[in-house]
C-alpha cells in the first residue's frame, strides 16, 4: 500500500510539474493548428425594422507564436471564419441570414500573466471571400476587406490551449449604406508544437 501511495503521489508531482511548464524561454517558438465555433453579430447602424442576432459557423486554422519575452508572445495566425449575421424584420416577422466568409490574419500579443493564461490584444485584416443573403450573392455590394481589434483570454494545459476572443470590428461590411461592422465571438482550441 505504501508503494502504491508513493508511486501516486510521484506521478501526480511529475504531471503537476508537466502542466507548469508552460512558460517558454524568450526566442521560442510555436506553431498551433485550431478549431472551433465562432458567433457572427452586426454592430454599428442598420435599419430599426431589423432586429439582429447571432450567427453560429465554423472558425479553423494556423497560429505561429514567437516569444520576445518569457511573459510576452507575438502570435500572426491565418484562420478561416464563417462571420455575418441573422436580421430579423419586425414588420414582415421573417429572418435574413446574412453569410459572411472571410480569411483572418490576426496579429496579437499574447501577455502570459500567469503560468499557461495569457490575455491578448491586436489588430486583424479579414480578407472577405463569400458574402451571401440567404442564397443570394452580394460580395459586390461588401468591401473585400476587413478590419477588426481582437481581444481575448486564453489557458494552455499540456500543449493544449482554449483560445476565447472577441474580434471587434472596426470597419464597414458594405462598401455603401448603413455603418455596419460584423462582429465575431470565438471559442476554439488548439495544439501548440514547439520548434
Amino acid at each position: 500500500m505504501k508503494k502504491m501511495m508513493m508511486m501516486l503521489i510521484m506521478a501526480t508531482v511529475a504531471l503537476t510539474a508537466s502542466a507548469q511548464n508552460t512558460l517558454r524561454e524568450t526566442g521560442a517558438f510555436t506553431l498551433q493548428p485550431k478549431v472551433g465555433i465562432g458567433l457572427g453579430h452586426i454592430s454599428g447602424s442598420y435599419d430599426g425594422d431589423f432586429d439582429p442576432k447571432f450567427r453560429a459557423g465554423f472558425v479553423g486554422g494556423l497560429e505561429g507564436e514567437c516569444y520576445a519575452a518569457p511573459w510576452l508572445g507575438i502570435a500572426l495566425g491565418v484562420n478561416y471564419a464563417q462571420q455575418g449575421w441573422k436580421m430579423k424584420s419586425k414588420s414582415l416577422n421573417t429572418t435574413l441570414t446574412n453569410k459572411l466568409d472571410y480569411l483572418n490574419i490576426p496579429l496579437v500579443a499574447n501577455f502570459y500573466v500567469a503560468r499557461g493564461l495569457a490575455l491578448k490584444a491586436g489588430v486583424q485584416l479579414g480578407i472577405l471571400l463569400k458574402a451571401k443573403t440567404e442564397d443570394v450573392d452580394v460580395k459586390d455590394i461588401c468591401k473585400s476587406t476587413a478590419f477588426a481589434i481582437p481581444i481575448g483570454i486564453s489557458y494552455e494545459f499540456y500543449n493544449v490551449v482554449l483560445d476565447f476572443r472577441y474580434n471587434i470590428g472596426a470597419s464597414k461590411v458594405n462598401k455603401e449604406g448603413d455603418a455596419q461592422r460584423g462582429d465575431l465571438l470565438q471559442l476554439t482550441v488548439g495544439y501548440k508544437f514547439e520548434l
